[in-house]
């Protein structure tokens, strides 16, 4: 019988702990959470009490009665204040969550405390507050003993395991390999000075030459002279519209622009031998144009 009386008062306990202790009045206590852990509590572990507060009008919480962040009882620390309002018609319902962070240095298992609180309600003719009692709990040493029994208990660190490279360095080579290949390949397509052969070649002499030629009427004919000197340059010899076949019979690469080719020299005599108008600046644009096509064909790239 007496057992079955303990059970009941540890529960009756309880249920005054989680669901409060409000009571009729114009200041109440509706409920105090503890931290539902009382053992394994270790230094730096944080442990909050969230207490629920009740108030009619007039009374209000007094803010400046709180309590002030930073105290510290007994190897216990106050490192946070939070206080929640909620106001319905009379009645201000408050939510206040203290947090403490243990920081004793205690070798062997104690019990330590969360300290009590008083909360004072201003705005009444009569002085109105709230305790709260202390809460209790096990603080756990992470080592106990002395130095020298953490040191006995040290225990070597595991060496990581090796990973195995080669195959990463292969791919990573291969990598690599395609990398300068393809930037050497973006070299040799887009480049005008003579690094590799046929990058120095006569059509690309012309290029450069027509980059740097002026937008300007009168310039046509130069820049008709630089394409045909190129061309006279790979034929060997002065080349004319009907030696057009054997310059492609001797020089292949140069087939598949053939269109293109004849194109031109029929362009050519129509600007050197008649009076026909001409676009300069679209004239020239479109010969620097052709003479990029002709230099990958002579670069093999086209």
């Amino acid at each position: 019988m007496k057992k079955v009386t303990i059970l009941w008062l540890m529960v009756a306990s309880l249920i005054l702990s989680a669901a409060g202790y409000a009571a009729e009045g114009p200041v109440n206590l509706v409920s105090v959470l503890n931290p539902r852990m009382t053992t394994g509590i270790h230094i730096g572990d944080v442990l909050q009490r969230e207490i629920h507060l009740q108030s009619k009008a007039p009374y209000q919480l007094s803010t400046t009665a709180l309590p002030i962040k930073g105290e510290r009882n007994q190897g216990v620390e106050l490192v946070d204040v939070a206080v929640q309002t909620d106001k319905a018609g009379d009645d201000s319902r408050y939510v206040v969550t203290l947090s403490y962070q243990v920081f004793s240095a205690a070798k062997q298992p104690k019990v330590l405390r969360l300290p009590d609180t008083a909360f004072a309600f201003t705005g009444g003719k009569e002085a109105a507050a709230v305790n709260i009692p202390v809460w209790q709990f096990w603080f756990s040493p992470l080592v106990t003993g002395s130095i020298h029994t953490a040191r006995d208990n040290i225990q070597p660190q595991m060496k990581p395991f090796l990973i195995e490279t080669d195959t990463h360095q292969l791919r990573f080579g291969l990598a690599l390999a395609l990398m300068l290949a393809g930037l050497v390949g973006l070299v040799y397509v887009n480049a005008d000075k003579r690094w590799l052969p046929f990058m120095g070649g006569e059509f690309s002499r012309a290029y450069r030459k027509l980059r740097k030629l002026p937008r300007t009427p009168g310039q046509e004919q130069q820049a008709l002279q630089h394409v045909h000197q190129a061309f006279n340059q790979v034929y060997g010899r002065s080349l004319f519209r009907q030696n057009l076949e054997q310059f492609f019979a001797e020089h292949p690469e140069y087939r598949q622009m053939q269109d293109e080719i004849d194109a031109f020299f029929a362009r050519s005599d129509t600007v050197l031998f008649t009076t026909q108008p001409v676009d300069a600046a679209k004239f020239i644009e479109d010969t620097q144009q052709f003479s990029r096509a002709l230099r990958d064909c002579e670069r093999r790239v086209a």
